[in-house]
């Protein structure tokens, strides 16, 4: 049996890219103004408290010239905190219009998954049993919500 070889995607290098995290100032970054995503003043403050309470856990995406690719989200809730510093990985690799899919490939393919009710409220049912030194809140979910898929288990 012959052994099938996936086609290398157009324009990607024979060997994979290395990735490096590398720290940026906040003001350095530039933000898209083309990214269809809107980021509300709700979800900034939501994503703030996240990275305060969590750390900052998930490298802003740039190119060479210090664009943002993905973390529009992120860098917004920095320069409300006041973080001053980010972790950033530059995609030197991708072309002008790959990075520009990417950018929405990054925000719908996130949307293309569901959750399972009955396993996210025993999860929020075990750390609200905890002893947890931070709001539930910090999830993204709401006390409602929250309430509700417990109540559903």
């Amino acid at each position: 049996m012959q052994k099938r070889t996936r086609a290398r995607p157009r324009g990607l290098p024979e060997r994979p890219q290395r990735l490096a995290v590398v720290y940026r100032a906040v003001d350095d970054l530039k933000l898209n103004p083309a990214n269809p995503r809107i980021h509300g003043k709700r979800q900034i403050q939501q994503i703030a408290r996240s990275i305060e309470t969590f750390g900052f856990n998930v490298p802003v995406l740039i190119d060479e010239d210090g664009n943002v690719i993905a973390g529009h989200g992120r860098v917004l809730a920095c320069r409300l905190s006041g973080i001053d510093q980010v972790p950033c990985i530059c995609l030197s690799h991708l072309t002008k219009e790959q990075a520009a899919a990417y950018l929405i490939a990054d925000n719908r393919l996130t949307e293309n998954s569901a959750w399972d009710d009955r396993l996210l409220g025993e999860q929020l049912k075990a750390l609200s049993d905890a002893d947890l030194d931070f709001s539930l809140e910090v999830t993204g979910f709401e006390v409602g919500e929250i309430d509700l898929l417990i109540e559903g288990l």
